[in-house]
């Protein structure tokens, strides 16, 4: 059954509080607690002495009220001891300095030195609590991010990555193209990490950049197969996950999940006003995570109150958000919602990180919204077995957004936006959707989406033939067939090997950035784009839209293309909400899916098993809105969520 839970840092409270904290948390209804992945230094106050008597105290106590226990591994944030007497341990800038220590994270993931640290506090906790029946699950680290450390220990692992992949320095510079800019290696030992006080990627090498991009991407995933690898020595049947989030640096999480069991997220929808509907991309990002391992998800952080620690602090989450962004990851897979955090800390650099309760420690609100929530799943009942079924798929690959990142191609275009634009269509008609990784089988589906796949992958490109010519249909868009996978430039016209699925040919392009261009459809609708302009010349194919402004006016912006059974889609131009959504339409109904335009801001997701189907409608924005469904009308004020349990 679909459970609710907190954050909990018994170490920041007086000890007095536990008790009745835990027992507030059974009354409001809650039923797990994560503890522990920030309490290295009281775990280990002195080096090689350790203290669990605390941690012994309040796992006792959360096991007696019935609480399931998700333990983190404290190694996010390490002893300052640890960094004062093994400054190794700390990573190195992109300057060449060592970080100074802040807030967290400032360890180096493939340090040797701490990983043996690392390793015995993990070894130590897993001893005592890996076979405790209350520990349901193990949480490694937290917040990962692809490991961006200069270190020379980072250095040499890259330099060793290279000589795996390559075998040879020739090699490495032909793939590379290293004769421009006279930028050829002698040796892999002249390779370094990108190094600069002005480092900027579009000034390095992309083939370069790439693969340390990639080598970032899979030194994190190392880290945490160093970490599971422990646990499962002292129980090989732990249920291990870690947290994942997006920043600066997110590592490739189809890789980090690989290994573990369950993939898990921290949820903070946007609580700031100043963009149209800007949780709209909040359903995508759902999806995305349910991809990682194709199945259900948990939420290791959930929204909870306003947000305030590296900025100005949030505006406060409006009546009923709390619930209702709970409930909208419940309705896209995760099968259990952990509220960050119980309680509001007063000191620290995160005491303005809302939690559910504020300093004053008083009932409010957001308990109230919480209580309200965990009734509302006791009452539902939904079990675990009830899992989204989807005819429609968008590939999506951490590398094409490394790329991207390495290369900006226009103003305001990037490989995520052109996925969430993507996602957001289909998401109108009330249609689930499965955000799946580039390699993963796609026989199942009858659209599939791809995004701007920019670096090619050549068994991408033959199996999505196999699909069209079968009967499926296929959606790509712009910058795709651009590059190898040395992220070097093909020499053939765009869109490179895919031109014969889609049947045309790129004339030109033209980078508009924040500029508008008018689009015609086939079906005589009006549309704009922006960013980017493929001018097409067909191949086979039939013009689906046309420029009608620019020095292109009526050439091709879009086409489709008969192939075999099915039919693919190119889509020249980075377009508008409402083309992506009649392109959305047109696509389900040719494949038969049925679907009904949502009024705005109203998402549908059904969750199913054998028996049961879980339909799910949920407002996500600040106007009460209305549908009709079942031959009566569900009105849904601002973020609310309304759940139909229908027997199959």
């Amino acid at each position: 059954m679909i459970e609710v839970g907190v954050d909990y840092y018994p170490e920041h409270w007086d000890r007095a509080l536990w008790e009745s904290d835990i027992a507030r948390m059974k009354e409001a209804g809650v039923r797990a607690v994560r503890i522990a992945e920030f309490a290295w230094s009281r775990l280990e106050p002195e080096e090689g002495k350790f203290d669990f008597g605390w941690l012994d105290e309040i796992v006792a106590l959360l096991k007696s009220a019935g609480m399931k226990i998700i333990l983190g591994t404290p190694t996010n944030c390490a002893p300052l001891w640890l960094y004062r007497s093994r400054p190794e341990t700390l990573q190195t800038e992109r300057t060449g300095r060592k970080t100074e220590t802040g807030i967290r994270g400032h360890r180096c993931q493939t340090s040797p030195v701490f990983r043996r640290y690392a390793g015995r506090i993990v070894s130590e906790m897993a001893r005592r609590y890996a076979n405790d029946p209350a520990v349901v699950a193990w949480q490694i680290d937290n917040e990962i991010e692809s490991n961006h450390c200069n270190c020379e220990h980072c250095t040499e692992q890259f330099r060793a990555f290279l000589r795996g992949k390559y075998g040879d320095i020739g090699a490495l510079n032909r793939a590379y193209g290293n004769d421009v800019w006279s930028g050829d290696f002698s040796s892999f030992e002249e390779i370094r990490t990108p190094l600069g006080d002005k480092y900027r990627y579009g000034w390095l090498n992309p083939s370069f950049m790439l693969d340390y991009e990639r080598f970032a991407a899979a030194s994190t995933s190392d880290y945490i197969r160093f970490q599971s690898e422990i646990l499962r020595e002292a129980n090989p049947a732990a249920v291990i996950t870690t947290n994942g989030c997006f920043g600066e640096h997110t590592p490739d999480y189809y890789r980090v999940f690989a290994d573990l069991d369950v993939a898990a997220y921290d949820n903070y929808p946007t609580l700031y006003r100043s963009e149209k509907n800007p949780n709209a991309k909040q359903a995508f990002v759902l999806d995305l995570v349910r991809g990682y391992k194709r199945k259900n998800f948990w939420v290791m952080e959930q929204m909870s109150g306003s947000f305030g620690c590296w900025g100005p602090i949030s505006p406060a989450p409006r009546p009923g958000a709390i619930e209702g962004y709970a409930m909208q990851a419940v309705a896209h897979g995760a099968d259990l919602v952990m509220h960050f955090r119980w309680r509001t800390s007063t000191k620290g650099a995160e005491m303005f990180c809302h939690g559910i309760l504020d300093h004053s420690n008083a009932d409010n609100r957001r308990l109230a919204e919480v209580s309200d929530l965990c009734a509302k799943l006791n009452d539902l009942a939904i079990p675990e077995s009830a899992v989204i079924e989807s005819g429609v798929a968008l590939l999506y690959s951490y590398e094409q957004e490394y790329a991207f990142k390495v290369q900006e191609m226009a103003e305001g275009f990037t490989y995520r936006r052109q996925a969430e634009a993507l996602h957001a269509a289909y998401r109108a008609y009330g249609v689930n959707i499965d955000v799946i990784e580039q390699s993963a089988d796609i026989s199942k589906y009858k659209i599939v989406v791809v995004p701007t796949h920019f670096v090619t992958d050549e068994s991408l490109v033959s199996r999505l033939e196999t699909f069209v010519r079968g009967g499926g249909i296929a959606v790509i868009t712009n910058r795709s067939g651009v590059k190898d996978r040395c992220n070097a430039c093909l020499m053939q016209e765009l869109p490179g090997p895919f031109a014969r699925l889609c049947g045309v040919a790129d004339a030109e392009y033209d980078e508009i950035g924040a500029a508008n261009v008018a689009l015609l459809g086939e079906n005589g609708k009006r549309y704009t784009a922006s960013c980017w302009c493929d001018v097409l010349s067909l191949r086979g194919a039939r013009a689906y839209a046309r420029y009608s402004s620019e020095y292109y006016a009526g050439e091709p912006a879009a086409s489709v293309n008969a192939f075999g059974k099915g039919a693919a889609y190119y889509i020249g131009a980075v377009c508008s909400e409402d083309f992506y959504e009649d392109l959305a339409a047109e696509t389900l109904q040719k494949a038969g899916i049925e679907c009904r335009k949502l009024p705005a801001d109203v998402e549908k997701t059904v969750r199913e098993n054998a028996e049961e189907r879980y339909v799910f409608f949920f407002n996500n924005g600040e106007e009460e809105r209305a549908l009709q469904y079942g031959g009566n009308t569900v009105k849904l004020r601002p973020y609310e969520a309304a759940v139909f349990k229908e027997r199959k």
